[in-house]
């Protein structure tokens, strides 16, 4: 791996640390459905980068780039969708925890326990792990899926992740002076895009596990409320953001 490609990798993990609505997404889902809904978000950005990596390899991204239309309306989606999950957090903040269910999911937090192991039950009678999705989650796989879901359109519906990889891949594609068949030129626009997108699930994964130890502080109601309200405002104006801007 040669040094432009660390050179840009070292960009996207900048990027990828940076605090935006990927960041924000984890958080909320962390304290809904604890370490396994943070994860779920982050694989879920995962396979939203991976389409978009494929498009740019493929040419797609380039159309959407070079079409007002098209352009606007991803941006519009992805603002929308922003907006929607902004709605719901500032209307959770609002509304506020019940005292049994905020009870319910500070025990399943399970401070002092390994992160992300799933926890059974210590007294045996067959009630849900500890770490188990509760509360507004509910549980089962569904929840998880959700959270997949979540991150997932995020990123999908953001066109400047498109526009990223185009300013991004071509440089990567071409080394500083040198001449490369379109085989190896792909191999390493695809190389730089998979360690970009392994630096964001092993990121946003530690950054779950670091919000789990301390859950049961963050779901008290008055502290949860609040939460709720700063995760909320701040989607809204990543979309209200992604809404106002022109062009790329």
């Amino acid at each position: 791996m040669d040094s432009d490609i660390l050179a840009l990798a070292g960009l996207a993990a900048l990027l990828t640390v940076t605090p935006g609505p990927d960041t924000m997404l984890v958080l909320r889902n962390v304290l809904r459905g604890g370490t396994r809904g943070g994860v779920s978000t982050a694989l879920g950005s995962a396979a939203g980068l991976l389409v978009h990596l494929s498009a740019s390899a493929l040419g797609v991204s380039a159309v959407l780039l070079h079409s007002a239309e098209a352009f606007a309306t991803v941006r519009l989606a992805g603002a929308c969708y922003l907006l929607w999950l902004g709605a719901r957090s500032l209307y959770a903040a609002l509304k506020g925890p019940s005292t049994p269910d905020a009870a319910r999911e500070a025990h399943a937090g399970g401070e002092g326990l390994p992160c992300c192991a799933d926890r059974g039950s210590a007294s045996g009678n067959g009630e849900a792990p500890s770490d188990a999705l509760s509360g507004e989650y509910g549980t089962g796989t569904a929840p998880l899926v959700q959270a997949w879901r979540e991150g997932f359109l995020t990123n999908v519906l953001n066109p400047k992740v498109a526009v990223f990889y185009l300013a991004v891949l071509p440089q990567v594609a071409v080394s500083a002076g040198a001449t490369v068949d379109t085989t190896t030129a792909l191999g390493r626009s695809l190389l730089f895009g998979l360690f970009h997108i392994i630096i964001g699930v092993c990121w946003f994964s530690f950054l779950s596990c670091s919000l789990q130890r301390v859950r049961t502080t963050l779901l008290r109601p008055m502290v949860r409320r609040w939460l709720d309200g700063g995760v909320g405002a701040l989607m809204v104006f990543f979309g209200v953001r992604l809404a106002t801007e022109k062009g790329v």
